[in-house]
């Protein structure tokens, strides 16, 4: 009796600290509500925890909870919040509930309005109409670096890449019990059978598989029918409560992508910031040294630069380039000044906050007084 008294005790407890969670989470929506209708542009859509903020708040945990358990907390605690006076229009890439549409979910949260498009070119194509806000579109893997047709298209386009939201694309195994063994039936998105062929037919090979037209309608169904399961990027929820019941199932295993945010306005700075660009060069020896020695005289850090063959233009590149800092830091600007009398042809892509800022360094990452 001692034993289950104490366990109710803990239980009521626990349901106090949750209430007064609960009471603090509200006067945080009403105080992300008061920052948007101060804020103007794209910023007013932007996420309120941004990296610097999360940075600080993963530095300040103590055990039991471990740093890697605070990203996710509050990214889900900031999605909650987003109450809009205008409720934006999101283009996203995929099926509802697939990675395209957890990645716009998990940057807009749940109020956006959330709309399909067929490819990263139709979905930007929306925005520059003005048929939508904004794209959240694939833009970069870690197997194969920046998406370049989609980084083209952007700046075909004249709009601006704002912001950046990463995911681990992994797919799971969920049903009702949480055990393989009970699966006879599968239900799974096109997309997401193609990426499982080789483990369905090594692990359930006498299970009924059906295509369905999302991984949300995959978890319904599998909740709705006994000895059915479903195949859904980790991180899904549905009206049914399904267990794991196989982990990271892919065949490729766990695949990063990191999603551009593009927007017909630019990004205000946030203090933790890079910049994207495309430019070419002139044929003559160090004529590439030479645009990069700008970034270096103002001690600019290059994140990231890769190239790619202009389409049609012979053995010409292209070149992408990511800098540390906003479009709008002196020392930045300076630089592409200095790059656009060199370079044969620039287009800056946007600035954008950083989800994982780089360590401060002097002066380049201080927060606007």
């Amino acid at each position: 009796m001692d034993e289950r008294k104490r366990i109710e005790e803990l239980r009521q407890k626990l349901l106090d600290m949750d209430l007064e969670i609960l009471r603090t989470i509200e006067r945080r929506a009403r105080a992300a509500q008061d920052l948007s209708k101060l804020r103007s542009g794209s910023a007013r859509y932007a996420a309120v925890s941004d990296g610097v903020h999360l940075g600080a708040l993963e530095k300040a945990a103590a055990p039991p909870l471990q740093p890697a358990s605070i990203r996710p907390i509050f990214n889900a605690i900031d999605a909650a919040c987003r109450v809009f006076e205008v409720v934006p229009r999101i283009v996203f890439i995929g099926a509802d509930g697939g990675f395209g549409w957890m990645a716009a979910r998990s940057h807009f949260g749940p109020m956006a309005e959330l709309v399909r498009g067929e490819s990263p070119a139709a979905a930007i194509e929306e925005v520059a109409r003005s048929r939508a806000e904004f794209a959240v579109v694939p833009y970069e893997s870690l197997v194969d670096g920046p998406i370049f047709p989609t980084i083209q298209a952007i700046a075909a386009s004249d709009l601006k890449l704002v912001g950046e939201r990463e995911v681990a694309q992994t797919l799971v195994l969920v049903n009702g019990s949480g055990n393989p063994s009970d699966v006879e039936k599968i239900y799974v998105a096109p997309q997401d059978h193609i990426a499982c062929v080789h483990y369905l037919e090594a692990n359930h090979p006498r299970a009924l598989v059906l295509d369905v037209r999302s991984p949300i309608m995959a978890w319904e169904l599998a909740g709705e029918n006994r000895g059915s399961a479903a195949i859904v990027p980790r991180g899904s929820v549905g009206t049914h409560d399904l267990r794991i019941a196989r982990e990271n199932i892919a065949d490729a295993g766990e695949v990063r992508i990191r999603y551009g945010i593009i927007s017909r306005l630019p990004a205000q700075r946030s203090g933790a910031d890079a910049t994207a660009l495309l430019f070419s060069v002139h044929d003559h020896p160090g004529a590439l040294h030479d645009i990069l020695q700008h970034f270096k005289e103002r001690s600019c850090n290059l994140r990231r630069i890769q190239s790619r063959p202009v389409p049609g233009e012979g053995w010409e590149y292209l070149f992408y380039v990511e800098v540390s800092g906003h479009l709008t830091d002196r020392s930045l600007v300076a630089a592409l000044e200095g790059v656009k009398r060199e370079a044969k042809t620039l287009k800056i892509i946007g600035s954008f906050p950083l989800e994982f800022p780089e360590p401060p360094q002097p002066e380049s990452l201080e927060r606007p007084r």
